[in-house]
């Protein structure tokens, strides 16, 4: 029986999210033991990171910051813009302690991330490996062998209708939490810090 703690973060702003239907779509697909949560940023209004400490924070931000702090493992989902992750993932990205600054913890640091994109088409799909996976080595997150992109075809009302992508995102869930135990488990794979 799992004990990890599994956030979704859904770097989109809209409220009919692909995005965030995505990520649920990978957090349902983990056993019923896997303790879920989704922070949607369309859902908080967080402040400009200004280089602040963690600790400084309040209201939307501070609860936001909690969250990830809180978790054991990711599924870190973004729309692609221009070839990129937006701007406000990149801004609560930008307000995580890596344990260096901003604050003690590094929440990242050692963590299993799942990786998944959404775009309008699929030209997009190589942010996956170009932006999001050096993103996340910076904070020396052990992030899943393989991501999952999905177009506007992929959805419909709301929701993942494409079978085989559903199917793709259910499997990364449980690839992420298998992550997660390995590295819990493991002693290397647990001390593996970033090395500047």
């Amino acid at each position: 029986m799992s004990s990890v703690r599994l956030l979704g973060i859904a770097g989109s702003q809209s409220a009919d999210s692909k995005t965030r239907a995505a990520v649920e779509a990978a957090l349902d697909g983990t056993d019923e033991a896997v303790e879920t949560d989704v922070l949607h940023l369309g859902e908080y209004d967080l402040a400009t990171a200004d280089g602040r400490g963690i600790d400084a924070y309040e209201g939307d931000t501070a609860a936001a910051l909690g969250k990830i702090v809180d978790a054991d493992a990711y599924v870190v989902g973004t729309p692609v813009y221009r070839a990129s992750y937006p701007g406000p993932l990149k801004n609560l990205l930008d307000m995580v302690p890596r344990g260096q600054w901003q604050g003690d913890v590094a929440p990242l640091e050692g963590a299993a991330v799942g990786l998944v994109a959404t775009g309008a088409t699929r030209s997009h799909y190589l942010a996956i490996d170009e932006q999001l996976r050096p993103l996340f080595a910076f904070f020396g997150a052990h992030t899943v062998g393989s991501g999952v992109y999905a177009d506007s075809e992929a959805f419909a009302d709301g929701a993942v209708a494409d079978d085989e992508i559903r199917a793709r995102l259910s499997l990364l869930g449980r690839a992420t939490v298998e992550l997660a135990e390995a590295i819990e488990s493991g002693s290397a794979l647990s001390a593996l810090e970033p090395q500047v």
